[in-house]
């Protein structure tokens, strides 16, 4: 009996609790599951929220990137400011922009009672400092500053587009590209190009009324055509005067038997310097990493030298030649000696004044002085050669000085007993 009535007991308790116990098992789950949509709802809004704003950030760098912008616009600017101060606004515009606009004949009528002087000899042989003294004296006009005339050094050879440049100006190319390690071209190595392509003559294709005008409409804008002489210098004029003592006087047919007839006087200036300091000016300028070794650098020196010598006799006007080292220790006399030649006032006065206000700088008396010491191993000298080096290129070369190239007066055995 009592486990019946615990039996029944039992039941009546679980019917009672069944419903109920029920019911709240299933509204909780519900709830939960009300409650977890709710705040998955509310959490995915929240992440859309968020991508929706990194998503507008994204496209507000993108169309305003302005920390790239700004540094790409800063490098420009250095870029074209550098080379804007360095070489004007043709740097930037084509130089035949502006060009003068006469024909050959037109040419020859003004430059009839006119002078032009072309400067040449060696680079880093003393031809700047001989143009720029030279261009100071008021009767003559030579081309203006690197920035205004947009090449280096103003030389009238990087100016114009008749005839070749021989590669000068592209060393430091040269210098990255393997391509031009064996082509004669460049500061310090195209005299060594073959002959037809760097000795150029009056027999050359080139001499032609039409670029006679070319070169002049080129030239014309630098000078002032009022003066009475004109100057231009290029070191390679040393290699090509008689091509340039033709063009000057070309016919509009051209052709090598046109006769030098009207147009203006040309006359030819060259300057040399003593081989051994030249070779180390070199080295100085393009630097002892480059392509260029000390017996290229002395056989460009010779051949172009022999070129000279071969041609002096074929040019006419009397053509003066003049050493850097005779020109620094003196510059008021071959001055006035080199401004009565060109038939304008060599006076004493007016020589003073060029050097002391119208060069513009200083003229050392011995330009050669620390390559000597460096060479000759003086006391205290910095980088002094050494003398295998020194022994070998006396000995190789220093018979052709003797011989050959006598005139230019240099010598390498003694070199080094002038210092003592």
């Amino acid at each position: 009996a009592n486990v019946r009535g615990r039996a029944r007991r039992a039941a009546v308790a679980a019917n009672y609790f069944q419903c109920p116990v029920k019911m709240t098992a299933e509204g909780a789950s519900a709830g939960i599951r009300r409650r977890r949509r709710a705040k998955t709802k509310k959490d995915g809004s929240a992440a859309a929220a968020n991508t929706l704003e990194r998503k507008k950030s994204t496209l507000r760098y993108k169309r305003f990137p302005i920390v790239p912008i700004g540094g790409f616009f800063l490098v420009g600017v250095s870029f074209f400011y550098y080379f804007y101060q360095k070489y004007g606004i043709s740097a930037f515009i084509d130089r035949s922009v502006f060009d003068l606009k006469y024909s050959p004949a037109e040419w020859r009528d003004i430059m009839s009672n006119k002078t032009v002087l072309l400067i040449g000899g060696p680079h880093r042989g003393g031809t700047t400092i001989l143009w720029k003294a030279i261009k100071a004296h008021p009767e003559i006009s030579g081309f203006g500053t690197t920035r205004e005339t947009g090449v280096d050094e103003s030389e009238g050879i990087l100016l114009q587009d008749v005839y070749s440049r021989f590669g000068v100006g592209m060393e430091e190319i040269m210098k990255q590209s393997s391509q031009f390690r064996n082509k004669m071209i460049g500061v310090g190595r195209y005299a060594l190009a073959d002959e037809s392509e760097v000795h150029l003559t009056e027999t050359d294709a080139k001499v032609t009324g039409e670029n006679m005008a070319e070169l002049l409409n080129r030239f014309g804008q630098y000078w002032n055509l009022s003066q009475p002489v004109l100057i231009e210098k290029s070191p390679q004029t040393i290699t090509m005067s008689r091509f340039l003592q033709a063009l000057y006087h070309a016919k509009d047919e051209g052709g090598s038997n046109s006769p030098i007839t009207g147009g203006p006087e040309v006359k030819f200036l060259f300057i040399t310097r003593h081989p051994i300091a030249n070779m180390m000016a070199h080295e100085n300028m393009v630097g002892k990493d480059s392509h260029l070794t000390y017996d290229m650098l002395m056989r460009n020196y010779i051949q172009m030298h022999k070129y000279l010598v071969e041609d002096l006799p074929l040019l006419h006007n009397d053509p003066m030649v003049i050493t850097l080292e005779e020109f620094a220790a003196d510059p008021s006399q071959y001055l006035s000696n080199i401004y009565q030649w060109l038939g304008v006032d060599g006076s004493e006065d007016t020589v003073k004044n060029v050097l002391e206000e119208g060069l513009g700088t200083k003229i050392w008396p011995d330009p050669n002085d620390n390559y000597k010491k460096r060479w000759c191993g003086a006391e205290g000298a910095n980088d002094i050669m050494p003398a295998f080096k020194r022994d070998a290129i006396v000995q190789k070369y220093s018979r052709v000085f003797q011989n050959e190239l006598s005139k230019l007066g240099y010598d390498l055995k003694t070199w080094c007993d002038e210092t003592k």
